[in-house]
Parts: structure tokens; sequence; C-alpha cells
């Protein structure tokens, strides 16, 4: 499994069963497939407060769920798609619920869940 954003789908990569899927609350341009159970509450959506945020959708979103069932259900192959650039991510300007999901499934049922990079 993967996470990836928006603004770089077009540039991943094709076939090898990708399956690229939204897991953003407003995603108004994607047409793919979406996967709403992952969707972050909207009273959390422009919460800047990380800490405050990934504790509200533990509790809100992934604690209602079982991590197994959702791998299954996407599949080794997803690639769980939102908004945030990953450079922002990755140099600490910004912070995705995609990436909250990822240590979720790694935590709990020990998959590895990298961000899928550019061709």
């Amino acid at each position: 499994m993967f996470t990836g954003y928006f603004g770089k789908v077009k540039s991943y990569p094709k076939g090898n069963g990708y399956k690229y899927v939204s897991i953003a609350r407003y995603n108004k341009f994607w047409t793919g497939e979406t996967y709403p159970k992952l969707f972050p509450p909207a009273e959390i959506i422009k919460m800047e407060n990380e800490k405050l945020y990934t504790k509200l959708y533990y509790e809100r979103v992934l604690c209602k769920l079982d991590p197994k069932h959702v791998y299954e259900e996407l599949g080794e192959n997803a690639v769980l798609l939102c908004y945030e650039r990953w450079d922002s991510i990755k140099s600490g300007k910004a912070f995705c619920h995609r990436r909250i999901v990822a240590k979720w499934l790694e935590e709990t049922i020990g998959v590895k869940v990298e961000e899928l990079k550019d061709k």
C-alpha cells in the first residue's frame, strides 16, 4: 500500500495493479474511486494543530475501524490520495491524514505504507 497526493497523480506509475483511491472528504476534481470510511470529519479538516487533529482523527475515524479489514478492502496496491504536497509533509511544514492512516496500518497490522514516488 502507498500514499500520494492529487497534484502528482498524473506522474505516478500506471499499471502494476496500482489502484488510486481518494480518502479526501472534498475532492471535486477527482472522478476515480473513493474510500469514505477514511474521510476526515468535516469539523477537523481545517484544523492546524497536528496533535489535536491526530487525536480527533483516531477517536472519530480510526478507532471505529478494523485496520486489517480496511487493508483487505483497499488492497496491497492501493494508493491513498489527498491534497497535501509530499515535500511539505516531509519538511514538517504540513501534515496530512493519509500519513496518519499509513502509520495506523503500519503499527496495527505491520504493513509498510510508503509515499509513492513519481515515475
